[in-house]
């Protein structure tokens, strides 16, 4: 079981093709003939993982809770989201928490990712927001770097038990 997830990890997750389907580049079977192009042997595995992406993305119930009692205080919510067409549509079909997102900008649309600068800059265009009035909350530290350096307020999200305490 290990030794799949560090496979999987390696394999999908931290591959150029999961970069491009994040981008919107590249199409999820495309990849997945380019996973299994590398590792044959592998191919149940890799269809599986990439078949039934509600192995891959649950949500952080926590999270959806202060979501929900932000917009019940009036916050404006906006979401900006390195994330493919096929997992955005499978994430907005199976479960409704995007609900309370205003709205925002996921990367394969816009075909720029986070950290650059593009793609903030869609969100600051299309919403009108002034970053220095915003909180930018993301995991990823590159992420954040590129939000400081846009003046954006960050919070670095690395255990979603203290959300609620930096916000």
């Amino acid at each position: 079981a290990r030794e799949d997830a560090d496979f999987l990890l390696a394999a999908i997750f931290e591959s150029a093709e999961w970069v491009g389907l994040d981008k919107g580049t590249l199409t999820e079977d495309e990849a997945l003939k380019r996973f299994i192009a590398r590792a044959p042997e592998k191919e149940a595995l890799l269809r599986e993982v990439m078949g039934d992406l509600s192995t891959i993305f649950t949500p952080i119930e926590s999270s959806i809770a202060i979501l929900k009692e932000l917009r019940k205080e009036g916050y404006t919510l906006l979401y900006l989201s390195n994330i493919s067409h096929d997992i955005f549509a499978f994430i907005a079909r199976t479960y409704d928490f995007l609900e309370e997102f205003e709205g925002g900008i996921a990367s394969a649309k816009v075909q720029t990712l986070k950290p650059g600068e593009d793609i903030y800059h869609h969100l600051i265009t299309q919403y009108a927001i002034k970053p220095e009035e915003t909180v930018f909350i993301d995991d990823t530290h590159h992420n954040i770097r590129a939000a400081i350096d846009l003046d954006f307020k960050t919070i670095h999200l690395t255990d979603p038990d203290d959300l609620k305490r930096k916000l």
